[in-house]
């Protein structure tokens, strides 16, 4: 199971860092540039409304589907036009929700326009998200894999075109750029309905209300797990663009180094998407997951901490080299959030054992507190440090959930006290600290101070064996 894990998730890192970083670096992050940080500021406090409520559309349908479906495979067909169905209806839910809370925040015109397709975008995405639940359940990660990185593909060849190659007379407008996702999204739709293929049965409107309630009933804790997740993660720009004079400007800043955190929990998601099923037919199967929790962890853990610490000593290299105007504030922010970055990595690691072990009831506790601690630290620091303190609230409440969610998985599944790991973790944690420190004060080149870290962190990964060379290749040696 830990050479599929670790063959699946290569083939699955390999697509991304193909492809995402072109879209966030080429794309995305020009766009920002072209339309201004008050516009794109705007567009995202949007979407980060858009995102908030999405959870409506399936009411935790996918992660409920992923568990049910990994143990149960032939019960995909019999499911897939019910499940399909039920979330069309909880769409028209979702779409009524936020696009009633758009107008009462005050948006209206053009903004509430861009809302309402952010709203289209978001039912699609989910229904994107629920094939690939099925096509991670039945173990199918190649496919998921290409699925993972197909909109993103197509938005760099589409929105590429108006960018770079003059394809417009007209300034770039933010508005091409969402009503490009739409297609791009739709398109990828349709190809994940193909991937699946006779497997889910011919396709039609087959609404159950018996089946569904059942469902809803036994996917709520899900739902609830999602809805405050979503909620402390995506309220930032919401409450920066509405609790401040300058929001829109603000939430530009914000949005800067955010966009690069974001990037780094799409990887991190990618850890969660493999080790659900594996997590759930592993339990299911009786077998031991301790092997898997350290063998993920080293890895994904392992690269949170190499990432905070890198962009704590150079994000102003990088903000600076890929916009146009940096403020400090925007920084700061960057900063803030890469260490929250450890956090979401622990959370896609123990949250996810949790998760497949049913743990459901512990996780929303935790999701509330990181809530109420994310929503109370927002209203208090958001007017005296604007970008700066939206991102403090957010590493705050990611680090205080992912450490609960270790000590309980310790506790849950007696692991014990893995003395080598913690005393590994420890080293090159200290030790990239300083060389960082040294690095940063020697060199006057930022490219070239940036560069040695990077490569610098990767050795000190090795050296210390908190990523072990020898257990990977045991794996990928491994018949089985």
């Amino acid at each position: 199971m830990q050479k599929k894990f670790l063959s699946s998730l290569s083939l699955l890192l390999l697509l991304n860092i193909l492809v995402k970083p072109l879209y966030i670096l080429g794309i995305d992050a020009e766009v920002q540039n072209r339309v201004g940080q008050e516009t794109y500021g705007m567009y995202f406090a949007l979407l980060n409304l858009s995102f908030l409520f999405n959870i409506l559309i399936d009411l935790g349908i996918n992660n409920f589907n992923n568990r049910n479906i990994s143990q149960n495979e032939q019960l995909l067909g019999k499911h897939f036009s019910k499940l399909f169905s039920a979330k069309a209806l909880l769409a028209l839910c979702y779409a009524a929700v936020t696009l009633g809370l758009g107008l009462l925040l005050g948006y209206a015109g053009g903004d509430f326009w861009i809302l309402s397709i952010l709203v289209f975008n978001q039912v699609i995405v989910s229904f994107i998200l629920f094939n690939r639940s099925n096509l991670t359940a039945l173990q199918l990660f190649k496919r998921d894999g290409i699925i993972s990185v197909l909109d993103r593909a197509l938005l760099i060849i589409t929105c590429g075109a108006l960018l770079f190659f003059n394809v417009s007379d007209r300034e770039f407008q933010i508005e091409w750029f969402v009503y490009l996702q739409s297609l791009c999204y739709f398109l990828t739709l349709l190809v994940s309905l193909w991937m699946l293929g006779k497997r889910k049965g011919h396709l039609h409107w087959k609404f159950d209300w018996v089946f569904s309630l059942h469902i809803f009933k036994q996917s709520l804790p899900y739902a609830l797990l999602i809805l405050s997740g979503s909620i402390y993660t995506r309220i930032d720009g919401i409450m920066l663009e509405n609790l401040l004079s300058d929001g829109s400007t603000r939430a530009g800043h914000y949005a800067q180094g955010f966009r690069f955190y974001e990037a780094a929990c799409m990887f991190a998601f990618l850890f969660a998407v493999l080790l659900l099923p594996i997590y759930s037919r592993m339990l299911k199967e009786s077998e031991k997951v301790r092997g898997m929790v350290e063998l993920s962890s080293r890895i994904l853990l392992g690269t949170g901490v190499y990432a905070a610490v890198l962009f704590l000593f150079h994000s102003d290299w990088l903000l600076n080299w890929r916009y146009i105007h940096v403020e400090d504030e925007a920084v700061q922010a960057f900063s803030a959030l890469m260490v929250g970055f450890i956090g979401v990595c622990m959370f896609y690691i123990y949250g996810t054992l949790m998760t497949a072990n049913e743990d459901l009831k512990a996780l929303n506790y935790i999701s509330y507190g990181g809530l109420v601690i994310n929503v109370v630290l927002n209203i208090f620091l958001i007017p005296k440090y604007f970008a700066f303190g939206a991102a403090i609230s957010t590493m705050l409440t990611q680090l205080f959930a992912g450490c609960i969610q270790l000590l309980f998985v310790v506790y849950r599944f007696r692991f014990g006290m893995n003395y080598r790991m913690t005393a590994q973790f420890s080293i090159f944690t200290l030790a990239f600290f300083f060389v960082n420190d040294w690095i940063s004060s020697e060199w006057e080149n930022a490219f070239h101070a940036f560069a040695l870290s990077a490569l610098s962190g990767i050795g000190l990964l090795f050296l210390s064996s908190t990523i072990r060379v020898r257990q990977i290749l045991r794996l990928i040696r491994a018949e089985g």
